[in-house]
């Protein structure tokens, strides 16, 4: 009872160890096989002993096959064939060169520095020669290498997962089994051979179900599974450890193939390959025996160094040999090899029968490989990031958008974005007159659907780092988001959604935005019937122009663009949405109003446009004087109740600005008019936008008109005047 009970203990807390330092490690963004190593140490009998893997018996050996098929068949599906044909000398290299550099070399430097024999020394070669997936792939998302780099590492990190366990097999049969050397190599073929047969054939097996629709969405992603295991087990009948290049292979024609619900097959998978390499890693790390690694002395640090240092480096030099590839990118991969879970799973199987045989040097074999673990993972993966910065081989931001949605008021906002980025955005439509007018005004469209990624060109695809769905339909773009969030980080992917529904998801894809706007098509259509304006604003300014009616759309600063959390700082601009039927108010700011006693017009004048170009330095002041006051004062309109207004258009401006000047005593302005102008407001608008300039005209008619409003403006403090101005 009690053997059960540890037994059963012990496979519960790996595992729920193994996701909780997974999710850990994942928060404070480090490798996750870091933290796993030490807390396997830590829980192992060395230490606390929660975790005793001596009452598994074969179980161990049964628990690291199925987590390396779940794995690596996880890993075939993220493979991606564009990525092999930008590099595909330097991978098919690393998988072929680079393999018996580092194997054969690795071996060398094991004999001659412990004097182990020949067998034995090939043997601890081969089990370093994997890189890991499973530490590759998440530092490659924290780091962000370019995208030739990328693909290297990616590719040689899965494919050579399966070489390498074939390699340690073949080693590991002809160091146990009394057997001619042809023999083995007859076998090694034969593994190869069976394993890539049924790869293909059972990928295109499950391919074939999922593509003809013949199995419930909701059992999609289990039956996947199984078949991988099944796939798995088949090939491991045939020939011993033929499963593993199967299970890549088969992974790889389901992602090659992109059928539907990849993704969310992914993910699923993507899940349980991290609860795999949890519960495995601790699992063989409890499993350590710590008094191997004291064993190794000075001897083993020096193997260690030569390794990493030495035969990396070679291994790159020869399989990089007249390719694409820099010497900053070439001395990059040469530091770059953090090895993984499935090096310490092989290590500790072979390691386990070899004891169990009785060879004494058995320990080697795995504190050997640990150690070559801990440290790349250690040393590489706290290092990386630097040596990336120093390197300059860091991957370029993606600043593009894609914008779904090419109707008037989607058009408008990527007009903004282009003009702020001076990157071009690209507008997704499946109407093909938003699309026809999208590019007659000089924008980039595309007619497509948005959510079949596969009609979308790979070298725009591969440079959008940033979505916003406008449809009408919440759903429609909450999907969009869904589709593209393979692509494009979850922070950049943003959508129109109406408040009031959006609770009711519980799975929710893409950050809600514009929430207090109506229906995108219905902003279109306001915004082309002036019902509406989209303004720019100083940002300020901003925080003041925000009224009733009022929506921040996005801001724009350091050639960012932000659509959430907005900042009002000295810098950059913010895009409202005004959907009032009167605009003045947001030009009527508090220190745009001043009180000033003057006959003479042109002195009103100078002295309003001097304010101005303290708060837009950007004013052209002598031109603008010269149009207001020249041509018999053209650009002045005399209204009705002592209100008159000085207008015109300035190139410099990006905004319009509305400057409001009260003279108790009044101006004769014209001498046929008997009442005096005490109030008096000069509009200077952008030359682009003449109806936003008629409409603030228009809202200063309907001040003119009512006398009482008027009165209240002339006796009121300069602070309260916004405010009633807004009232109107």
């Amino acid at each position: 009872m009690e053997s059960s009970y540890i037994r059963l203990s012990t496979l519960v807390f790996s595992l729920f160890f193994g996701v909780l330092l997974s999710v850990i490690s994942k928060k404070i963004k480090i490798p996750a096989i870091a933290p796993l190593l030490f807390g396997g140490i830590l829980l192992g009998p060395s230490f606390l002993g929660i975790i005793n893997t001596s009452y598994l018996q074969g179980d161990l050996s049964l628990i690291i096959s199925l987590s390396l098929a779940i794995i690596l068949f996880e890993g075939g599906i993220t493979l991606d064939m564009s990525g092999f044909k930008q590099s595909k000398k330097v991978i098919v290299r690393l998988l072929t060169v680079g393999v018996l550099v580092t194997w054969l070399g690795t071996a060398l430097l094991v004999y001659f520095i412990f004097g182990f024999s020949i067998e034995l020394s090939l043997l601890a070669g081969s089990l370093v020669i994997v890189t890991g997936p499973t530490v590759i792939v998440p530092l490659l998302q924290r780091i962000n290498v370019n995208e030739k780099l990328h693909h290297i590492l990616h590719w040689e990190g899965i494919l050579i997962d399966p070489i390498g366990v074939f390699i340690s097999v073949l080693c590991f049969e002809w160091f146990s089994i009394n057997a001619p050397l042809s023999e083995h190599i007859i076998q090694f073929f034969f593994r190869i051979l069976i394993g890539t047969g049924l790869g293909f054939t059972g990928g295109y097996v499950i391919y074939t179900f999922l593509k003809r629709k013949w199995l419930p969405e909701s059992q999609l992603n289990i039956f996947v599974l199984a078949s991988a295991l099944a796939l798995y087990t088949l090939s491991d009948y045939f020939v011993h450890e033929a499963g593993l290049l199967s299970v890549v292979i088969a992974g790889f024609v389901l992602g090659y193939k992109k059928i539907d619900k990849l993704h969310n097959i992914h993910q699923f998978k993507s899940e349980l390959t991290e609860m795999a390499i949890g519960v495995l890693f601790i699992l063989l790390a409890a499993n350590l025996d710590l008094n191997g690694f004291t064993k190794l002395g000075w001897k083993g640090f020096i193997l260690l160094l030569l390794v990493i240092y030495l035969i990396r480096p070679i291994n790159i030099y020869l399989s990089s040999l007249k390719s694409e590839l820099n010497l900053r990118e070439k001395i990059f991969l040469s530091w770059l090899s953090p090895r993984g879970v499935v090096a310490g799973s092989v290590a500790s199987l072979i390691a386990i029968q070899m004891t169990n045989m009785g060879y004494e040097n058995a320990y080697f074999l795995e504190v050997f490989t640990f150690s070559i673990i801990g440290f790349t993972i250690l040393v590489q993966g706290l290092l990386s990031e630097p040596v990336v910065k120093l390197l300059k081989v860091n991957a370029p931001p993606k600043r593009r958008w894609i914008i779904v949605g090419a109707h008037f008021f989607a058009r408008k906002i990527a007009s903004y974005i282009n003009e702020k980025t001076n990157v071009e955005t690209i507008l997704l439509d499946t109407n093909s007159e938003s699309i026809n007018i999208a590019v007659s005004e000089g924008l980039s469209a595309l007619e497509a659907n948005a959510l079949n990624l596969e009609v979308i060109p790979d070298e725009i695809k591969k440079s959008i780092g940033n979505l916003l769905a406008l449809t009408d339909n919440r759903e429609l773009n909450q999907l969009i988001c869904e589709k593209w969030s393979q692509n494009i980080p979850a922070a950049n992917l943003y959508r129109w959604s109406p408040t009031e529904t959006d609770s009711e998801t519980s799975v929710e894809f893409g950050i809600p935005v514009w929430s207090d706007l109506g229906k995108p098509s219905k902003i279109s259509y306001e915004l082309e019937n002036k019902e509406c304006v989209i303004i720019k604003s100083k940002l300020s300014q901003a925080s003041r122009k925000i009224v009733q009616g009022t929506v921040p759309l996005l801001q724009s600063a350091d050639d960012k663009i932000t659509l959430t959390d907005f900042s009002f700082r000295n810098s950059g601009e913010m895009l409202l949405f005004q959907q009032a039927s009167h605009h003045l108010p947001f030009y009527v700011l508090p220190d745009h109003i001043f009180n000033f006693e003057s006959e003479n017009y042109e002195e009103v004048i100078h002295f309003v446009l001097s304010k101005a170009a303290r708060i837009n330095p950007e004013l052209d002041v002598e031109k603008t004087y010269a149009e207001l006051t020249g041509n018999n004062k053209r650009m002045l309109t005399v209204l009705g109740h002592g209100v008159a207004i000085a207008h015109t258009h300035c190139n410099t401006l990006a905004e319009p600005i509305c400057m409001v000047l009260r003279d108790k005593s009044g101006i004769d302005l014209e001498s046929f008019d008997a009442e005096k102008s005490k109030l008096i407001f000069v509009v200077l608008s952008p030359a682009n936008d003449p109806g936003l300039h008629l409409i603030l005209l228009s809202d200063i008619a309907k001040i003119a008109s009512d006398s009482d409003l008027v009165q209240k403006i002339l006796s009121a403090e300069l602070n309260d005047i916004p405010e009633l101005i807004m009232q109107q």
